[in-house]
């Protein structure tokens, strides 16, 4: 029987499950991060007057001041540099604090927060010029209907922003050398073209960028306490994941970084 693209989707971010003798040894879910290094990376963006080729998108399709559904928002980071270019955008998240983030950053800006999971409060944030999102689709295992209610909900395109390869892809060496665990490698940018090809009948557009980590922490610490969680790792044993981080950890301006390599996205999208 031919496997579809949405079930290839889902087969493969199902591959990521984490075996359970893993998870119950800590205290903390890998899912979960401090929603301050986030709302950090918000900040930032909002103080560059951050111009991405997906804010650059999603400002040409909406035109002059069309307003923008950000789905997935967290504290802004992707949607709060549209919003200072006065495109009114409404932002759906369904994590409380990520919301407090949000709404901190957000003064004074056109922006209305709803906290829900979409797909279900696509019947409450009314109709858009574009509908966005930005870093969320690896977490959607349901893509179907996820991004069927994206299209519904705007009039003159979709953007999703996205790494080209999963994101955890990078830390399959570490896997390894901490639990002996192999990590999958999908599925990737193209996978979900594919998908929208298959949900929404059409061919979309697929944008690739790079750009230098923008990911920084405010000490040594903080890195192994991000991957020590990331890397399902007992506090007991975060001292070893220091040593192996330790030639990938660099200190410059106050800050310290994780990984020079430059990151690869991209951003995907098609007309309404």
């Amino acid at each position: 029987m031919r496997v579809t693209a949405t079930e290839q989707w889902q087969r493969q971010l199902d591959d990521w499950t984490l075996p359970e003798r893993l998870l119950s040894a800590v205290p903390d879910s890998p899912y979960t991060l401090p929603e301050g290094i986030w709302k950090r990376r918000a900040a930032s963006a909002i103080e560059r007057g951050e111009i991405t080729p997906t804010t650059a998108r999603v400002d040409a399709l909406a035109g002059a001041r069309g307003n923008v559904l950000d789905v997935g928002a967290g504290t802004g980071r992707a949607s709060l540099p549209l919003a200072r270019l006065r495109h009114p955008v409404t932002a759906v998240e369904r994590s409380s604090s990520m919301l407090a983030g949000l709404r901190d950053l957000a003064v004074a800006l056109p922006v209305e927060v709803v906290e829900g999971s979409w797909p279900e409060v696509a019947p409450h944030v009314g109709s858009h010029s574009v509908a966005m999102c930005a870093h969320v689709v690896y977490d959607v295992r349901e893509i179907g209907p996820f991004l069927s209610a994206l299209s519904e909900r705007a009039s003159s395109g979709v953007v999703i922003e996205l790494t080209e390869t999963h994101p955890w892809t990078h830390l399959g060496s570490y896997y390894r050398a901490l639990h002996g665990l192999n990590r999958p490698s999908g599925p990737s940018a193209d996978d979900l073209a594919a998908v929208v090809e298959e949900v929404a009948g059409v061919t979309p557009v697929l944008e690739r960028w790079t750009r230098p980590p923008d990911l920084w922490f405010e000490s040594r610490h903080e890195i192994i306490e991000l991957y020590g969680r990331r890397l399902v790792l007992p506090r007991e044993r975060w001292p070893e994941l220091d040593q192996l981080l330790a030639p990938e950890i660099i200190e410059k301006d106050g800050k310290f970084l994780f990984g020079t390599d430059v990151r690869h996205f991209v951003t995907l999208w098609w007309a309404g």
